[in-house]
């Protein structure tokens, strides 16, 4: 089986190197950690969760394909190919202020993706609404009662 190589650094928020930080990699539509190999051709296999180095690189070697892989409580879509010039990480990040309360919110982000939503409403709390994908661009978020603040979202 070939194997492609994914290799990344992090950062948290803070600008400092995310070193040590465990990664799980799992298969696009899949909740199964994928399997990772320390080499090419698949002879030492890695833990999953994997931990980035000491210099916050997140580095594996895996099966050519689609992937989400979820470091420091966010999570991302990410292609991983043989050809090194088609493997994509997409760290975007979209901002949707909501200012005015509402139970549903429209938002067009462009991202070209289906990104991760995280939602924190006036008070600087989490909240969860129900994210309802209509394409690769736009998105809503329905919450039981009328709410304001940020969404964030990552693809």
């Amino acid at each position: 089986m070939p194997l492609a190589r994914y290799r990344e650094q992090f950062w948290y928020d803070t600008e400092a190197l995310a070193v040590n930080v465990p990664a799980h990699v799992f298969p696009r539509f899949s909740n199964v950690h994928a399997l990772l190999y320390a080499d090419s051709g698949g002879v030492t296999p890695l833990p999953n969760p994997v931990n980035t180095d000491g210099s916050g690189f997140l580095d594996f070697w895996i099966e050519n394909g689609d992937y989400w892989v979820r470091i420091n409580g966010q999570a991302f879509y990410t292609i991983v190919d043989l050809d090194p010039g088609l493997t994509h990480v997409w760290p975007s990040t979209f901002q949707w202020d909501q200012a005015a309360p509402a139970t549903t919110w429209v938002i067009m982000h462009g991202l070209n993706s289906i990104p991760a939503v995280l939602t924190i409403d006036t008070g600087n709390e989490q909240v969860y609404g129900e994210v309802a994908y209509m394409d690769d661009d736009n998105l809503t978020i329905t919450f039981a009662t009328p709410t304001a603040g940020v969404a964030y979202l990552r693809r």
